[in-house]
């Protein structure tokens, strides 16, 4: 054969090649670009990194050496980006700063999500000084005076402050900003009332998911922010909305309800403290929500929440609530009438339950001693399992429980029920309340394997979070944040 008619692959036109890569899975485009010089600038075309995933943790020095090399030539060019970050430590607060400044020069972004290991931007115990945003003693959680601040390293500061500009220059910005989820982080959604008016102005018809909850790193006092119901007026396509119930109100709803209004497909609420000036909302006003967004999910998530236990069957949860998911994390205290009412109100909705505290604490035993006291009424668990027919996830850590009533609620359900997460620290032999031994939890596991008719194992204690298992000061951010930002992503 001529040397005129010999082909060379490395001549192979760039556009051919891209569209032949596009087919390829990212380990095997790798590999195909390594081959030659010529093939190697494909590999960072922009149609292949419109969605990138950036580490920046502690713990993993390669991933963050990846990310910061990918972060150095891809964010400029990406649609989604999506950020996970070790939010007390100072080089990682550094690298995700730079990744957000770059951000702020790419008017083609469309979704930022922020992962963070904690809800601060500081190590809790340790003193840190205070810078004052503005006060806000006239909108106050509770009546003690309180001066709205933000704790204050060298490195928080300077990390929140250039994300706050770094954000409103990217909402600003974007053509067409659809996902925005600041993770839960105190610091940041604390901002939030400076954010919600640029989106209202740039983005009112684009922005279809936004994250707005927090995680408060003091849940008994914190300052309540200037959001109306009114700034969510513009949003016409909003799907997916996560916000502290704080800012939940009949008026709220009303605005959401608006015909002209894209369905909304989820509506998470996290509720920490609860104002006594704080006028919920109503039967009515859920019932007409309900009505106008016939497939919406309501996810309620309960964060060190005394109050909002307390006030659950007076006003916090109503019949006419699309209630799908149910948390409450460390509250210490389980509301057993709630509970009853929940097994008769969301009997169609009700899909996930969680009670999650810690292995030691003063409630251990309130739901099997609270059987001793009433005898003939049956246990709430039990009932819920046999009420709601959807039910697919049960977990409960941190209260003593009956191995009887574990099988009944594996029977009831039957393989319907998809995950069934109980430790066996916490289950009780029937009657005695003594802690099962060996032997009865091999009994219990057996009579649970055959109800939900696969093989089912309690959790063992070193299956269970730190903060769940010891007593010792961790932080329950590290536990509850990746349970919750999951809420807002919809498969």
């Amino acid at each position: 054969m001529s040397t005129h008619t010999q082909w060379h692959w490395n001549l192979l036109p760039s556009v051919i090649l891209i569209e032949i890569l596009s087919y390829l899975p990212l380990s095997d485009r790798i590999s195909a670009c390594s081959t030659c010089k010529a093939w190697r600038p494909a590999l960072f075309h922009p149609s292949f990194w419109r969605k990138i995933e950036l580490v920046f943790k502690s713990c993993d020095w390669n991933g963050l050496e990846r990310s910061r090399f990918v972060a150095s030539w891809g964010v400029r060019k990406l649609r989604s980006c999506v950020l996970h970050l070790e939010t007390v430590n100072t080089n990682c607060l550094v690298e995700a700063d730079h990744v957000l400044l770059k951000l702020t020069r790419n008017p083609q972004v469309e979704e930022l999500i922020l992962l963070p290991s904690h809800c601060h931007t500081f190590i809790k115990g340790h003193d840190r000084p205070y810078y004052f945003r503005h006060n806000n003693n006239n909108n106050n959680k509770n009546t003690a005076t309180h001066t709205r601040c933000l704790p204050c390293s060298r490195s928080s500061y300077q990390f929140i402050e250039r994300a706050q500009e770094s954000l409103q220059c990217i909402i600003s910005n974007s053509r067409n900003l659809r996902t925005l989820t600041l993770g839960c982080i105190q610091d940041l959604t604390d901002q939030a009332d400076i954010f919600l008016p640029l989106l209202a102005h740039h983005q009112s018809t684009s922005i279809s998911t936004l994250g707005l909850a927090s995680v408060k790193y003091d849940p008994d006092s914190y300052a309540l922010l200037d959001i109306t119901p009114d700034n969510f007026t513009a949003f016409t396509n909003l799907q997916v909305l996560t916000l502290d119930y704080d800012y939940m109100s009949d008026r709220l709803l009303s605005i959401l309800s608006s015909p002209y209004n894209s369905p909304i497909r989820r509506l998470i609420l996290h509720v920490h403290g609860i104002d006594q000036t704080h006028r919920g909302t109503t039967e009515y006003m859920w019932y007409r929500f309900k009505q106008q967004h016939p497939q919406c999910s309501l996810v309620m998530n309960l964060v060190h929440s005394y109050d909002g236990v307390e006030q659950l069957g007076s006003g916090l949860l109503h019949p006419s609530m699309p209630l799908t998911h149910f948390r409450a994390f460390f509250c210490e205290w389980i509301n057993v009438a709630a509970l009853r009412l929940m097994s008769n109100w969301y009997s169609e909705t009700l899909r996930h339950l969680t009670l999650v505290d810690s292995l030691y604490h003063s409630c251990w035993g309130m739901l099997t001693e609270g059987r001793d006291e009433d005898q003939e009424s049956p246990d709430p668990l039990v009932m819920l399992a046999w009420k709601c027919k959807h039910l697919e996830h049960l977990t409960l850590l941190g209260y003593g429980y009956g191995g009887s009533d574990v099988v009944a609620i594996a029977r009831l359900r039957g393989t319907g029920l998809k995950d069934l997460c109980i430790p066996e620290d916490c289950l009780e032999a029937d009657d005695s309340h003594e802690l099962a031994n060996e032997e009865d939890v091999e009994n219990i596991a057996e009579d649970v394997s055959a109800g939900l008719g696969r093989t089912w194992r309690p959790l063992a204690l070193s299956d269970l979070h730190p903060c769940v298992r010891t007593t010792s000061s961790f932080d329950t951010d590290q536990y509850i944040l990746p349970i919750v930002l999951a809420d807002s992503v919809i498969s």
